[in-house]
């Protein structure tokens, strides 16, 4: 009996949390995300965007803020990667590691800077610009809030939109990088540099 009991338990881990849904398998509100997601995502119907399919409505306006970060925003793309990347790491979230890692090397963030900040250190040669947005991040998840001398140098460096951009930016992914936890979606390596590993 113990042992069918612990054959039932495996099975049920086994099964993920969010079956992979294909585009024939949707219809009406949860299509029209769908093909959305198909045209205007970089991964498709992977990762966030399969559990999303459940929600349509609030999918719909997520997805509107992921279009406005990638094509509107004016917050370096650099920078952009490194407060992704830096959420990633604080929130331990795979996916979102393993799909924006290889963006900030196209985007000229440095791997030097990428191998401390995926094991949970700070990176040792940051660029003005780049501690701001790492502090700034950091202090957001960690302290849900930046002090006033982080706040004053992002405004003096950024502007106030961009303040506002950087914080609605870490806010979409840590929006994100919640749904992929809850919903056990791993990356697809277990080891690299675009794996990221639990931190001790």
């Amino acid at each position: 009996m113990r042992l069918c009991l612990f054959f039932l338990c495996v099975a049920a881990m086994a099964q993920p949390r969010f079956p992979q849904r294909q585009l024939a398998e949707t219809e009406g509100a949860e299509r029209a995300l769908a093909e959305r997601f198909l045209k205007e995502t970089r991964t498709g119907l992977a990762g966030p965007w399969n559990i999303m399919l459940r929600s349509p409505a609030m999918s719909e306006n997520l997805l509107n803020i992921y279009n406005y970060y990638r094509w509107k925003s004016t917050i370096p793309k650099p920078l952009m990667e490194i407060a992704i990347l830096t959420v990633a790491r604080e929130w331990s979230v795979q996916f979102e590691w393993f799909a924006h890692y290889p963006i900030a090397l196209k985007e000229g963030v440095s791997g030097e800077l990428l191998a401390e900040l995926r094991v949970g250190k700070k990176p040792g040669k940051l660029k003005p610009e780049e501690e701001l947005v790492y502090n700034f991040a950091t202090e957001l998840c960690r302290k849900h809030t930046v002090s006033d001398a982080t706040f004053r140098r992002a405004k003096e460096t950024f502007g106030e939109q961009n303040v506002v951009d950087l914080t609605g930016l870490i806010g979409t992914y840590i929006s994100i990088g919640a749904l992929l936890n809850m919903g056990q979606v791993e990356g697809a390596k277990t080891q690299g540099p675009d794996w990221l590993p639990p931190l001790r």
